[in-house]
Formats: structure tokens, C-alpha cells, sequence
């Protein structure tokens, strides 16, 4: 029974607590929940996070099981040859998006909002002290504790979530720079148990630093980027944040893998891409970082959209999003599609066949930009590729 209900969808075993208490017993036993877990991992999903209004965000979600869309296409009718493209190389799908949640009321700005181990982060900017977290499965949400220190002060906060897979523990990080404090203010918190209250990390004193780019959990570890202020030592560094021992360590870095604020999970390891200035469309500049402890180096990379995902995608400005387990680069859209556009995803997997995946998302259209112009326009949207289904308890 209990390898039965490891297979099931969080909305199924959620109703399925009605059955009796012995259910009960077994689906809130941590045991299920870990086991329910390294199931769900064997079946990401797609999550997508909408910002269609200043206070209201969306999030969808989508197993990674796509239906395969008749080639009646633009492929085998182009007009016009595409330099270095053969005619063959793409398959078309799709994937089928289901409602999750709704949050509402909260002003969020997507940008430093994140999917971390099957949960779901939100960032007020407006008051970046705010920080809510939810779980898209069980709809669940937490706004965590005010920090009351410093209050009356100039200071700036961020705040970054980040799971343990050896402790099985999720931990906010939250970094503070105070004016007029020569010295970064860390502080973290342990989500579940009930009490969530902030303590003061122990170790060494880091100066005082502006953060300047997304946070990433990657294997238990965060990765953020952030700008010493010290005038006369002003410099970019990559900040690590281990939360199993609550150790934050750090190495220099480049403008380039800041200038755009966003790292992304490429096959395991901190990366950013970022558009090349005076380059064809769709030429980007990848640093990866390939060793943190030991060899401490960035590796650079020129990555060439493929000609074919650019004619497919037309105007529309894409992003690397990272890569998946299967070692695709997945692309998406910058901004949310105008009302009446399909939502398309790329897959590009850079080995000798370089075979392309376009999956149009279903299920999208009511969540459209409306807008008119870009004046007007407060939408915004981010894609979690490797996202899992968690019955975690906030």
C-alpha cells in the first residue's frame, strides 16, 4: 500500500487523509514524506511563476510527460534556407499546465523569487525584509518573522532559502547590510518544527556587501553574488552559504557574471549567461564556475542559440534557464508572452546530433500579458525546469 501511495500526485494523497487514521498516519509519517520525495524526484516537473498584477502571482505546473505534436510546420515549409541549420533537427511538443495556487495581496518582484527543493519563495520589494514561502503542492504558505534588530537604520536585506539533503532540513539565509556597520549581518532560521525564530551565525566577520544577483541552491549549498562597498575595495564576489554547517565562504568574480543579476543551475554548477554585446541575436556569454574549493576558476564560453530556435522564436528575447538532468540547455522567454502568443520552451542538447525540443505550454492563456505597452506592462515570469512535488509541513 504504502509503495502504491508514493506513486500518487500530493492532491490525491491529500485527500486521501480522509480515509481512515491508519491513512493519516501513513502519509504524515516523515518516513513517506522522504520516501515520497526520492519518488517524486524520478518525476520533475515544470513550474511557472506569473506575476500578472503588482499583488498577484500564479504558479503552474506540468509533469514532464509531452505529447507529441503533429509536424505539419514551419520546418518542412520555410521559405527561406536558415544559415547553418539542416531541416530535421526539431521535434514539436507539448505540455499540459494545471493551477496550483494563487497568492495574492503580497507585492512581489519576481526576480529574486525561486523554486528550492519543491518549495516556493517570495520576495516583497517593497519591504525585502517580508519573506513568504510556500509549498505549490500543498498550498501552504508562511511569511517568516520580522527581524527586529536595526530597526530606525538604513540597512539593505536579502534573503535566500536553501535545503539540506543530508539533515533534511530547509534554511532561510539572511544577509544585512547596515550603515554605517563595517561588517555583513547574517542571520539564518530553520523552517518546520513550529519555531521559527532567527539566530546569529558564529565564524568569521565578512565586510560589508551589496547583493547584486539571485540566490541558487545547489547540493545543499547557496550561491549568490554581491559588491563590497568599501570605496576603496570595491569588488565582485560569489558568496557560498553551506547549509548544513551555516559557513559562508566566497571567491572573486568577473562584472559579467553579475552585470545581469541572475545565476543559473548549469548540470550541477553556478553559471550565468548574459546576452554579448555587439553579437548576432542570440549569442551569449556563459561562465561557469567550475571548482569552489580547489581550483577556484571560471570557465568562459561562447553559446550560439541555434538558427532554427531564433527563426522559431521570432522577436521574442529569450534566456538561458539553466540545464536539465538529461544535459539540455533550456531556453525560455525574457518577458511574458503578449495576449494571443503561444508560450513556447526550448530544448537544445549540444551533442553531435544537436537535436531541438520545442514544448508549448497549454493551459497558459488566461495568464497573458494584456498590456499594451511596456509602460504599463508589471507582468513578469520565471521557469523552474527541475521543480518536485514535496508534502513537506511549513
Amino acid at each position: 500500500m504504502i509503495e502504491i501511495l508514493t506513486r500518487l500526485p500530493v492532491k490525491s494523497l491529500k485527500r486521501f487523509q480522509c480515509v481512515s487514521k491508519e491513512w493519516i498516519s501513513i502519509i504524515r509519517n516523515q518516513v513517506f514524506v522522504d520516501s515520497f520525495f526520492s519518488m517524486s524526484q524520478t518525476r520533475s516537473r515544470f513550474l511557472v511563476a506569473v506575476r500578472i498584477a503588482e499583488n498577484r502571482v500564479i504558479l503552474l505546473s506540468s509533469s514532464h510527460n509531452e505529447t507529441e505534436v503533429p509536424t505539419t510546420s514551419l520546418v518542412t515549409n520555410l521559405q527561406m534556407p536558415i544559415r547553418g541549420c539542416r531541416l530535421n533537427p526539431i521535434r514539436y511538443t507539448s505540455l499540459h499546465t494545471n493551477l496550483e495556487m494563487t497568492v495574492s495581496g503580497l507585492p512581489v518582484d519576481l526576480v529574486h523569487c525561486s523554486s528550492i527543493h519543491g518549495l516556493f519563495c517570495l520576495v516583497d520589494p517593497s519591504d525585502p525584509g517580508r519573506f513568504t514561502i510556500c509549498n505549490p503542492s500543498t498550498r501552504q504558505v508562511i511569511t517568516l518573522p520580522d527581524i527586529k534588530a536595526f530597526s530606525g537604520r538604513r540597512k539593505r536585506i536579502n534573503m535566500f532559502l536553501g535545503y539540506d539533503h543530508v539533515g533534511n532540513e530547509y534554511k532561510v539565509l539572511c544577509s544585512t547590510a547596515v550603515h554605517g556597520e563595517p561588517c555583513q549581518v547574517h542571520k539564518v532560521l530553520t523552517i518546520g518544527g513550529g519555531n521559527l525564530s532567527w539566530r546569529s551565525i558564529k565564524g568569521r566577520k565578512i565586510p560589508r556587501y551589496i547583493v547584486v544577483t539571485n540566490g541558487i541552491c545547489i547540493n545543499g549549498m547557496v550561491y549568490y553574488g554581491g559588491l563590497t562597498t568599501k570605496r576603496q575595495e570595491k569588488k565582485l564576489w560569489i558568496f557560498r552559504f553551506n547549509v548544513r554547517s551555516e559557513g559562508i565562504s566566497s571567491i572573486s568574480t568577473y562584472p559579467q557574471v553579475t552585470n545581469h543579476g541572475s545565476l543559473i543551475n548549469y548540470n550541477g554548477k553556478v553559471a550565468a549567461a548574459s546576452p554579448l554585446p555587439r553579437a548576432p541575436l542570440g549569442s551569449f556569454d556563459l561562465w561557469v564556475l567550475d571548482d569552489f574549493d580547489e581550483k577556484r576558476r571560471w570557465l568562459r564560453e561562447q553559446f550560439n542559440v541555434h538558427p532554427l530556435v531564433l527563426h522559431l522564436s521570432g522577436k521574442t528575447e529569450l534566456k538561458i534557464l539553466g540545464m536539465n538532468r538529461s544535459n539540455e540547455v533550456v531556453i525560455g522567454p525574457l518577458k511574458v508572452p503578449p495576449k494571443h502568443e503561444p508560450l513556447y520552451i526550448y530544448y537544445f542538447n549540444k551533442g553531435g546530433q544537436k537535436l531541438i525540443r520545442r514544448v508549448e505550454l497549454e493551459g497558459f492563456e488566461e495568464f497573458r500579458c494584456n498590456h499594451t505597452s511596456d509602460e504599463q506592462c508589471v507582468c513578469q515570469v520565471i521557469f523552474s525546469p527541475e521543480h518536485f512535488e514535496s508534502l513537506v509541513s511549513l
